[in-house]
């Protein structure tokens, strides 16, 4: 999408609004959704549903062992702005029970087929906790789920962003949580639904039905759980992550580049550590890296313009970009 040159407008992505919020220093654009009001199926959402899984081209969530989902969220408002009314009951006091941050849709190997809401992975607040749930095969009417032992808004506070992580082990029958690429205290794993026995277990032989974000029913053909909320940098991918390498997304896609020292800002102290360990830890390349972004703090907000001590010797090396596939706002998806 050509975002033009006017930074401060809004534009719609899959019928909700990319909004210029970044979540890290990297980023400028968020998506964002949401109930607009109290009516039915009116509510901002993004993703895409497939009329079959042979239509799909979610191939690599076919037939295999994990399955992880990671992203930057933002509730928007207050505690009391998620989750939303329940707009499919005649009671406006009625709420939903849960709000949906990312996930995969189930395959079509059952008699029911797609739906729009039933999942293969997911990421979700339900009963007031971060949760993740999943369902190894498409058949198994129950989904094994883990969630947080706090209450969702002191995991990821309203207005504050958070990275989460929700990864699935089919084979081990394990759920690992993450908060900001470190674990997240959570309840025991309940996977017994998907049968895992002593041999390998695979998810279905069948394509994801759809990718699901900030709510269900990406086609939407109803209202169901949506999330007020910004969503950044969402990412799926077809295996298990570790807990090392998934502190090594969150350190690739939150630390400010030259702020060797991780704590929040590019000053003297980061030169200190770059020129202590040149030769070893550190280039030269990363000095330009340093120098370029001396200054910077927090999320991509600049501070005082200093000084910048030049290294001895005058040799310029180049930085490769990272290439990044893109879906929805920014969203990575390197499911293939």
């Amino acid at each position: 999408m050509d975002l033009g040159s006017d930074a401060t407008n809004i534009h719609l992505v899959n019928g909700a609004p990319r909004v210029v919020d970044g979540a890290w220093w990297g980023s400028h654009y968020a998506l964002e959704t949401g109930q607009r009001n109290a009516s039915p199926n009116d509510d901002w959402k993004a993703g895409t549903m497939f009329s079959s899984s042979a239509t799909s081209t979610l191939a690599g969530t076919n037939h295999v062992t994990g399955i992880t989902i990671m992203g930057w969220f933002k509730p928007l408002g207050t505690v009391s702005d998620n989750p939303s009314p329940d707009t499919n009951t005649e009671d406006p006091d009625d709420l939903y029970n849960a709000f949906g941050l990312a996930g995969l849709l189930r395959g079509d190997s059952n008699t029911d087929g797609l739906d729009g809401h039933a999942v293969r992975a997911l990421l979700e607040v339900i009963n007031g906790k971060v949760t993740g749930l999943g369902r190894r095969r498409d058949s198994q009417s129950a989904s094994g789920q883990r969630a947080s032992v706090d209450d969702w808004h002191v995991v990821m506070p309203p207005g504050v962003w958070t990275h989460l992580t929700a990864a699935f082990d089919f084979d081990l029958g394990v759920i690992e949580l993450y908060k900001n690429g470190q674990p997240l205290a959570s309840s025991d794993a309940d996977t017994e639904s998907w049968g895992v026995t002593p041999s390998v277990n695979f998810t279905s032989s069948t394509n994801a039905g759809g990718i699901k974000i900030g709510g269900s029913y990406p086609d939407n053909s109803q209202e169901r759980n949506p999330f007020n909320g910004r969503i950044d940098e969402l990412m799926f991918f077809n295996k298990t992550l570790s807990a090392s390498e998934v502190a090594a997304q969150f350190q690739l896609f939150s630390n400010i580049p030259g702020d060797f020292n991780v704590d929040g800002t590019v000053n003297a102290a980061d030169y200190t550590i770059w020129r202590d360990g040149l030769g070893g830890t550190h280039t030269v390349a990363e000095y330009d890296v340093w120098k370029s972004h001396f200054g910077t703090t927090g999320f991509g907000g600049a501070g005082n313009v200093a000084t910048v001590p030049e290294p001895s010797g005058s040799l310029w090396l180049f930085l490769v970009s990272t290439l990044l596939f893109t879906y929805s706002a920014r969203a990575r998806h390197p499911l293939g």
